[in-house]
């Protein structure tokens, strides 16, 4: 309650309005009084009302008390009444103002609290997800390409590489706008990161980080549909940001080829035999564009063949090559051929012509004077056929005869060596030689006859036996 003091002397010089100013002051005196407990009880009650609001009340009732008393004593005890009243009044005001705030604002609250205790959690766990090993196996994309048997396998490999380099770049920290342009190769991005000292140290530690991690298929080609291929991502770092796993691949969706018989092949190429029966040979012929469809098995050409004999050709790989890029397909990589044709070396007319030429060779080369003398003995002769060189050539054939040289100098002093003399002589169509044009072959000697027969048979002579013939 406001206490106002009142002044004798005041009162007394004014009797006629005295009791009107009593009155009036004592109204004065009372109606802020009770106003404040009327406004204090209601706003312990309510907390309806904001604390502005009971604020300017207040110094409107403070301001009316002080207008209404004339005396300056009066005024300022009455104002510092006031202010002690208003200041616990406004001090209570706030506390249970705050209570009423809570109390009415209480689910708010608590949803503002979880939402940022939400945002928190997921920031961490974010971070925590962010510092894990990555998984590269769901962004590989496969796609099965090419024909049965010969199919392949592709992947988003670009992308794969590029997401393996940004996330290596950020989780040597750099931001993500730097992360993407250096894994993009950005020729500015990296200019300025690698200007500065500290920027340049991570590039280094980014690179060791990518480096270190191996993408691949262990298949991906020679494939056929139902095959199964395995992507495998490795890592040789245990700080790597990439898992170690593995996916595998199911092939699907590959074209069939179209079937091409083998034996077709030999209407463009075919095959033809030349020299004699027992010391035959076989040629593969070329096509317009001067290519051969088949190659020799375990790439060594047969010779010393007979009428009858079987031999086993290989479609050519570069053939089965171009086949492969028309969607075509040999039903066979091998095919079977009969040697036939081959003339009986009888039927030479000139063939004992050549077989005396090889003598007369070795005679000419071993001439008997007053200091040496030779004497030669056959040991029999071998001969070879030559396939042609060129469509317009039938071959020819080699024939050579090996003699024992004994060789007698001065003195009486004797040594024995091994030679061989003869031709290389062209086939003619009508089956002869062409003697004419037959060129010398001859070798050095050697005292090992076995190993010269040896040396023989690996170059594809065979023993000529008359008899036989």
């Amino acid at each position: 309650m406001v206490t106002i003091k009142r002044q004798r002397g005041y009162f007394m010089s004014d009797s006629v309005n005295n009791t009107n100013n009593e009155e009036s002051v004592e109204k004065i005196e009372n109606k802020p009084t009770e106003e404040v407990k009327s406004t204090v009880t209601q706003e312990q009650q309510t907390v309806e009302a904001t604390v502005s609001e009971q604020v300017q009340d207040d110094h409107s009732e403070k301001e009316v008390v002080e207008k209404k008393n004339s005396e300056p004593a009066q005024q300022e005890g009455a104002k510092v009444s006031t202010e002690s009243s208003t200041q616990q009044f406004d001090a209570q005001k706030v506390v249970e103002k705050a209570k009423g705030l809570f109390a009415t604002k209480r689910k708010e609250v608590i949803a503002a609290l979880v939402a940022v205790a939400v945002i928190i959690v997921a920031f961490i766990g974010y971070n925590v997800i962010q510092s894990q090993p990555q998984s590269l196996i769901n962004d590989v994309k496969v796609e099965f390409s090419g024909y049965e048997g010969s199919g392949t396998v592709t992947y988003n490999s670009q992308d794969i590489a590029e997401k393996v380099a940004e996330l290596s770049y950020q989780k040597a920290g750099f931001n993500k706008e730097q992360a993407a342009g250096l894994a993009k190769r950005d020729s500015i991005t990296y200019a300025q990161v690698s200007g500065d000292t500290k920027l340049a140290s991570k590039l280094v530690q980014a690179e060791a980080m990518i480096n270190s991690v191996r993408y691949e298929f262990d298949k991906t080609n020679g494939l056929k549909n139902g095959d199964e291929v395995t992507f495998a991502v490795t890592t040789n770092s245990k700080n790597s940001p990439f898992k170690v796993e593995k996916k595998t691949f199911k092939v699907k969706n590959l074209k069939k080829y179209e079937k091409v018989s083998a034996s077709d092949l030999f209407k463009e190429t075919p095959v033809t035999f030349s020299g004699f029966n027992g010391y035959g040979t076989i040629s593969i012929a070329e096509n317009d564009d001067d290519e051969t469809y088949f190659e020799f098995e375990n790439g060594k050409r047969p010779t010393n063949l007979k009428n009858g004999d079987k031999v086993t050709l290989e479609v050519s790989s570069d053939y089965i090559d171009t086949l492969k890029s028309s969607g075509k397909m040999v039903d066979s990589k091998t095919v079977e051929v009969t040697v036939e044709g081959l003339k009986e070396l009888k039927d030479v007319k000139n063939f004992a012509d050549l077989l005396k030429k090889n003598e007369d060779y070795s005679k000419s080369e071993h001439k008997n004077d007053s200091f040496n003398t030779y004497v030669l003995e056959s040991q029999g002769s071998y001969l070879k056929v030559i396939p042609g060189e060129d469509k317009t050539s039938t071959g020819k054939i080699a024939l050579i005869t090996v003699y024992k040289v004994t060789h007698t100098g001065i003195g009486g002093s004797t040594d024995v060596r091994y030679k061989y003399f003869g031709y290389e002589a062209y086939l003619l169509k009508d089956g002869n030689l062409d003697l004419e044009t037959a060129e010398k072959i001859s070798s050095w000697g050697t005292e090992d006859y076995e190993g010269l027969k040896a040396e023989l048979a690996t170059d594809g002579y065979k023993e000529y036996s008359e008899k036989s013939n």
